[in-house]
């Protein structure tokens, strides 16, 4: 950041979640703890396992309900934190959309504030035998308008020592 070093931790296990970001190593920006970076957290993994771990999908902690029939409501049940998100498919059977209404928005960790936040994802392509979607965002949706702080462009993959590309 200005060209100093900005170190981030981030840490999720037992349904537990830390998020610790230190200017230059030594200054703390942000120090995220507690119930809302736990459920926030818990929104992130099962967005993760949506998108790149699919197979995942078939655990008892999650319960999906169809909205129609290209759209689906999953509630994640993980560790005490209990998240839900709406899940978006194309006619090819393609998730192009995760949103939840269950993550907290902080830039610092001491104040938090629950914020839509979605994850589109597109560009489908097969690298090694294994279809995965290659470009993505990350977006906010504040009252006052969309904030996208992150865009993906996946151009290969290291899977269990393996590249995929």
């Amino acid at each position: 950041m200005f060209g100093v070093p900005v170190i981030g931790f981030h840490a999720y296990a037992e349904g537990k979640a830390v998020m610790l970001i230190k200017l230059a190593g030594l200054f703390t920006v942000a120090d995220g703890r507690g119930e809302e970076m736990n459920q926030g957290e818990t929104v992130t993994i099962f967005n993760d396992m949506c998108i790149w771990m699919p197979a995942s999908l078939i655990d008892k902690k999650i319960q999906w309900e169809e909205i129609d029939p290209l759209t689906v409501r999953a509630t994640f049940h993980n560790k005490g934190n209990r998240i839900s998100a709406v899940l978006y498919f194309n006619e090819k059977g393609e998730l192009i959309n995760f949103v939840s209404d269950d993550r907290y928005y902080s830039p610092t960790g001491k104040n938090y504030r629950q914020v839509r936040w979605s994850t589109p994802v597109k560009n489908y392509k097969e690298m090694n035998g294994i279809k995965i979607a290659s470009y993505g965002e990350a977006i906010w949706h504040f009252p006052e308008g969309e904030y996208c702080y992150a865009k993906f462009n996946v151009k290969e993959i290291e899977y269990n020592g393996e590249h995929l590309k």
